[in-house]
């Protein structure tokens, strides 16, 4: 029986020393393993650095073997004039010959040739092109009609002759252009390029956004919300709904001018204000025209509604 006892212990004792051995093992082939996934990781982040400066060294060699620079655009409106927007398009040719003209092309994206205007010589191969563009300036526009008795929806829309459309943005401009030298019988050009100008207007006026919310009395209530542009001190003043029926205009009521707030008594931000109907009245109106009259005296004038 001692005997037993002395091979079951040592038996016991040989196991725990070959657990603590592969144990030992384990640990060295996970150290090695996480060594080797960290050298791993270093050789990628490395290859991707390399990768990166030889992919920006290749740019930079592209745009240094280019004949001309990239033409910047930049927007200028006429305070004077606000009808009037300049676009101010610049840019540098490399190595130009004497006696060279430089043209700068362009055209509305939907027409179908190019204008051509010579450019003016600054200095050091600097040009530079002033485009005059007109432009109605208003405020951005976004209509929603909530009809909470037949139908429900929270997507922009303007309501033309008995049709729910998307309403359109004003004053968008998409010129196609490039640049041209001439030098005698020969002639280079750039690649063509397409500058985009939205909502000209809304950095005068800002944002309108309009909400007719028509409830299962059938009574409707009007909310009015103006962001106000940041580079102008014109605020919206007043606000006024004109309601047709059978097209006849019946009644003219200037809303209420409140205070907008987040959650409990927080107030939102500066620039914005709201104006508000309540839902006193029955809604039996086929069409409703909000009328938006601006601090500097400008007036603009929106459906929002019609059957």
């Amino acid at each position: 029986m001692r005997v037993f006892k002395i091979i079951v212990v040592g038996g016991l004792c040989l196991s725990l020393a070959f657990n603590g051995v592969m144990f030992s093992k384990i640990n060295n082939i996970e150290n090695r393993m996480n060594t080797l996934s960290n050298y791993q990781h270093q050789m990628i982040n490395a290859f991707n650095a390399q990768i990166g400066q030889i992919s920006s060294t290749v740019n930079q060699i592209k745009e240094d073997q280019r004949w001309v620079s990239a033409v910047s655009v930049k927007t200028e409106m006429n305070d004077a004039d606000k009808k009037e927007i300049r676009m101010i398009f610049e840019w540098q040719v490399k190595e130009l010959q004497n006696n060279s003209e430089v043209f700068f092309n362009y055209k509305r994206t939907e027409e179908e040739g190019y204008h051509s205007i010579k450019a003016e010589d600054l200095r050091n191969g600097l040009f530079r092109v002033v485009m005059p563009i007109e432009a109605t300036l208003e405020p951005v526009w976004n209509a929603y009609i909530l009809d909470r008795g037949s139908r429900s929806t929270n997507e922009p829309i303007r309501v033309i002759e008995g049709r729910i459309e998307s309403k359109e943005r004003v004053n968008q401009v998409s010129l196609d252009y490039f640049v041209s030298v001439d030098h005698g019988d020969l002639m280079k050009s750039s690649e063509v390029n397409t500058v985009h100008i939205e909502d000209m207007g809304a950095r005068y006026y800002g944002y309108i956004e309009v909400t007719t919310d028509i409830d299962r009395n059938n009574h409707y209530s009007l909310s009015v919300i103006n962001v106000k542009a940041s580079n102008t001190s014109s605020y919206l003043n007043e606000v006024h709904v004109k309601k047709y029926r059978d097209g006849q205009l019946i009644e003219k009521e200037e809303l209420e001018k409140t205070s907008v707030m987040y959650e409990g008594d927080t107030p939102a931000r500066e620039d914005t204000t709201e104006f508000y109907k309540s839902a006193s009245e029955e809604f039996n109106y086929d069409r409703l025209v909000l009328k938006a009259i601006f601090s500097d005296g400008s007036t603009f004038e929106s459906e929002i509604y019609h059957e």
